[in-house]
């Protein structure tokens, strides 16, 4: 059931990017700007001209695993948004918030890129997240949660013509601190641990005349997913959530 979860996710991508694939091959046939130039992109790991933004908007889908819903399936959409900016030609800092109004989740980070060749570029760097939800109903129900998590990562890029380029980022997911309060009854959980790993693949091109989307899949495999806080799991194992990335770059 996961691979035909993971088919659901990756073939709107897949028959996306086919259907694109003439315009961006003619354009292809471009010479290569110089190293230091820098195409629209979020996930290429080469940072933003030192003092300009990077920034874009789009949904992320996570689809719920069957050890938490069992057969029933869910993909639950999230608004993301991403903004970067410039501190020097390497160093440039990260700011996220993905939002399903009842719960959110906002990261900074930096990061350190270079480039290793004409076409492939690499960074490193730690995001810090917090994450909230509330959920109430009525007088039944009234439930919240918040932590924070950290994510170490790496992202190498292949610049595969001057406007398609490749990315793969690969995190480590750390849980720092954890809170959840049903009615009068808290549990909280101050412990740095493990929590799992997740990896990313990701296309960045133009779209229509000059906008560029993300169009991705990641993978996390991890004990604990922010967005399903309210499941309240009784069991302690590693899960596969996947999830479908789909952002303009503004």
């Amino acid at each position: 059931m996961i691979w035909l979860t993971l088919i659901r996710l990756i073939l709107p991508g897949l028959l996306l990017i086919t259907a694109l694939s003439p315009a961006v091959a003619q354009r292809g046939r471009q010479p290569f700007e110089e190293p230091g130039e820098r195409q629209p992109g979020i996930y290429f790991p080469q940072a933003p001209p030192p003092g300009e933004w990077g920034k874009s908007i789009g949904l992320i889908f996570t689809t719920t695993p069957p050890e938490l819903t069992e057969e029933v399936r869910v993909s639950v959409p999230a608004i993301d948004f991403n903004l970067q900016r410039g501190l020097s030609k390497q160093v440039f800092v990260t700011g996220r918030l993905q939002t399903q109004f009842v719960q959110s989740n906002l990261a900074v980070g930096l990061r350190w890129a270079t480039p290793l060749s004409h076409r492939t570029f690499l960074s490193v760097g730690d995001d810090m997240s917090g994450w909230f939800g509330a959920l109430q109903i009525k007088d039944v129900f009234n439930s919240q949660a918040y932590g924070f998590q950290n994510f170490p990562n790496a992202s190498l890029g292949h610049r595969l013509t001057n406007n398609l380029q490749i990315t793969v980022k690969g995190e480590a997911i750390l849980d720092v601190y954890y809170r959840s309060k049903v009615g009068s009854l808290a549990v909280s959980d101050k412990s740095l641990q493990v929590n799992g790993l997740a990896v990313a693949f990701v296309l960045e091109q133009p779209l229509y005349e000059k906008r560029h989307v993300s169009l991705g899949f990641r993978a996390a495999y991890s004990n604990f997913n922010w967005q399903f806080w309210s499941l309240y799991d009784t069991f302690d194992r590693y899960v596969l959530y996947p999830q479908a990335i789909f952002a303009f770059i503004l």
